[in-house]
C-alpha cells in the first residue's frame, strides 16, 4: 500500500489571540507506504499426521512532510511514546548526545551550542534542534508471527511466536543528582562510577556527593540530560513465544455414549516466554511502553477449557 494522508490534527501553539496559547488543529502531511505478506504452508499431511505452518510479515514506514506545529528540545527527547518533527517518521525518538564521564564521574553531554557541558542546557530551546541525534521511531517498522500447527489423531498441538523488529526505546530517566530513602534505584547504579578512573569502564554517573551538588546548582540540569541522552535508549527487538496449546478433542464413541456432537479439552498457556530482547533492558518487556520508559513484563497465564457441541 502508498497513503498520501493530509490535514492530520495535532496540537498547535498559536499567539493566544483567540484565548488560547495552544489548541487542536490540522498541522500535517504524511506519506507512508507498506506491505504485508502471509505464508502457509502444508509440510506433512497422512492419515493421523498433519503439520501446517503460518508465517505473517508486515513492514511499514511514514514521513512527515508538512508541518505547522513545533516542537522543543524536551519534547522531543522526553516522550515514550515518540515526538514529532517534519522530515521524520511519526513518534520519532530524539536523544541528546553523551560523550561520557568526567574524572568525578559526572555525566557530560553536547548542549544546542554545540558545547561540550555537565549542566549548560536548555531544554526549553524551540531552534536550535539539529545538535539532538534521531533514534529512530518507537513504532517497529518490521512486525509479524510464525506460528505451527500439528495434529495427531484427536490432539492438536498449536505453537505461536511473535516478533518485532527495529524500534527504539528510552529507558525510565531514574538517574538524578540526588535521591531520597524513597526513590527506587535500578541495578544499573551497581556499575556505577565510584573512583578515579572508573570513567574508562562505565558509563553509569556517580552518586553525587553533597559537595558537587554545592559548588553547582546547575548540576540536575546534567543528570536529566543524561536521561534523555543517547545512552538511555534501548533497542525494541523482541522475539516472544506468545501462545503453546494443546487440545484434546474425545473420540466419537465417547461423544455417542454422552449423547452430544462433540466434546474436547484445551489446555493453553499465553506470553509464556521472551525469547530475545535488548540486554539494557534488564528484564523489562520491550513490548508495552509506558511514558518515559517501559512496563513490567505481562504475566503469564494458563488457561483450561472444556467445550461440548449439543
Amino acid at each position: 500500500y502508498k497513503r498520501n494522508n493530509f490535514d492530520l490534527i495535532g496540537y498547535i501553539y498559536t499567539e493566544g489571540v483567540g484565548g488560547e496559547i495552544g489548541k487542536w488543529a490540522n498541522v500535517a502531511s504524511m506519506k507512508s507506504h507498506g506491505v504485508e505478506l502471509t505464508l502457509s504452508t502444508t509440510n506433512i499431511v497422512n492419515r493421523n499426521f498433519t503439520w501446517t505452518t503460518d508465517f505473517t510479515f508486515a513492514y511499514n514506514k511514514n514521513k512527515i512532510t508538512d508541518l505547522k506545529s513545533r516542537s522543543n528540545v524536551l519534547s522531543l527527547v522526553k516522550q515514550g511514546s515518540g515526538a514529532y518533527r517534519e522530515g521524520y517518521p511519526v513518534n520519532s525518538l530524539f536523544s541528546i548526545p553523551f560523550v561520557g564521564l568526567t574524572e568525578d564521574g559526572l555525566p557530560q553531554v553536547i548542549n544546542e551550542n554545540g558545547e561540550v557541558t555537565t549542566h549548560d542546557i536548555n531544554f526549553q530551546e524551540w531552534e536550535k534542534l539539529d545538535f539532538l541525534k534521531y533514534e529512530g521511531s518507537v513504532d517497529p517498522p518490521y512486525t509479524g508471527g510464525f506460528g505451527n500447527n500439528l495434529r495427531y489423531k484427536g490432539f492438536n498441538l498449536n505453537i505461536f511466536f511473535t516478533y518485532s523488529f527495529g524500534n527504539k526505546l528510552r529507558l525510565d530517566p531514574v538517574f538524578s543528582s540526588s535521591y531520597s530513602d524513597l526513590t527506587a534505584m535500578p541495578r544499573e547504579f551497581m556499575d556505577r562510577w565510584v573512583a578515579a578512573g572508573d570513567e574508562n569502564i562505565t558509563n553509569v554517573p556517580t552518586i553525587a556527593s553533597r559537595r558537587q551538588i554545592y559548588n553547582n546548582s546547575q548540576l540536575s540540569y546534567g543528570y536529566n540530560a543524561y536521561n534523555y541522552s543517547t545512552e538511555r535508549v534501548a533497542k525494541g527487538d523482541f522475539i516472544r513465544l506468545k501462545e503453546i496449546s494443546l487440545t484434546y478433542d474425545l473420540p466419537s464413541v465417547v461423544t455417542r455414549a454422552l449423547r452430544i456432537n462433540s466434546a474436547s479439552v484445551k489446555l493453553a498457556a499465553t506470553d509464556l516466554w521472551l525469547l530475545y530482547s535488548d540486554k539494557k533492558l534488564h528484564g523489562q518487556d520491550p513490548e508495552f511502553i509506558n511514558a518515559g520508559g517501559v512496563a513490567t513484563p505481562n504475566p503469564k497465564q494458563f488457561t483450561f477449557t472444556l467445550r461440548f457441541g449439543l
